[in-house]
């Protein structure tokens, strides 16, 4: 259960994203799958919450125990400080041959309207290889240094809260195809995106956001303090 290198780390103060490969196994990724596939139910398919399960490390004893993975609470307790606590999860499914997009955005566009975090970020783990045809994330690096920028809500697509892209310099923007079991952490003010997913297979990754222990509140009773501030 390692901690970020130093290089890692100064990868993700600089641009605002680090990949840190072989996470999670194989074995205990067709565990985590088998498990959601009993979940489908609650995955939204059509609507603005398209593709979403919310609440996912409330869900089930499996989602709860990812969320809490100690090897996630090392890697991050040198971002995420003093003391770790969920802010919120959730699962994102990409459907086969689904053409919705995760517009251009913030998360603390969302997170910041419950309560301001000088810390927060999330991991993304995708459950399945991801790459540029089955929706792999988008992001571009530096970005979270512009602070928060407004945003207009978008009829369509996931993600609406939409950075206005005519006013973005997205020219350094750059897709992070990811092994599954690797993870993905990122700052809340990292501007992130996805496309549609061209292939016959679902794409699915498991989000959650934390943030420093001494923030009273998260995402309701999602708000778990998992490493209290010394």
């Amino acid at each position: 259960m390692r901690k970020l290198t130093v290089a890692e780390k100064r990868h993700y103060e600089e641009f605002g994203f680090v990949v840190v490969p072989n996470v999670f196994t194989r074995e205990e990724l067709s565990e985590m799958n088998a498990e959601l596939d009993g979940c489908e139910g609650q995955i939204r398919t059509t609507g603005e919450h398209e593709g979403f399960t919310y609440q996912l490390a409330m869900l089930t004893d499996t989602t709860k125990q990812f969320a809490q993975d100690e090897r996630i609470l090392n890697l991050i307790e040198d971002i995420v400080k003093p003391g770790i606590s969920i802010f919120s999860s959730k699962l994102l499914t990409k459907l086969p041959h689904s053409p919705s997009i995760c517009h251009w955005h913030q998360d603390d566009a969302y997170y910041a309207e419950v309560v301001n975090s000088d810390t927060r970020m999330s991991i993304w783990v995708p459950l399945q290889d991801t790459n540029e045809r089955n929706g792999c994330l988008w992001v571009v690096p530096g970005s979270h240094k512009q602070g928060l920028l407004p945003y207009s809500v978008q009829p369509e697509g996931t993600c609406r809260r939409a950075l206005a892209e005519q006013q973005l310099d997205l020219s350094k923007a750059e897709p992070v195809p990811m092994q599954a079991g690797s993870m993905l952490l990122f700052h809340a003010l990292t501007w992130h995106s996805s496309r549609g997913n061209e292939t016959d297979h679902a794409r699915r990754a498991f989000i959650v956001s934390y943030q420093e222990a001494t923030v009273p509140i998260g995402r309701g009773k999602q708000h778990l303090v998992l490493r209290p501030a010394n």
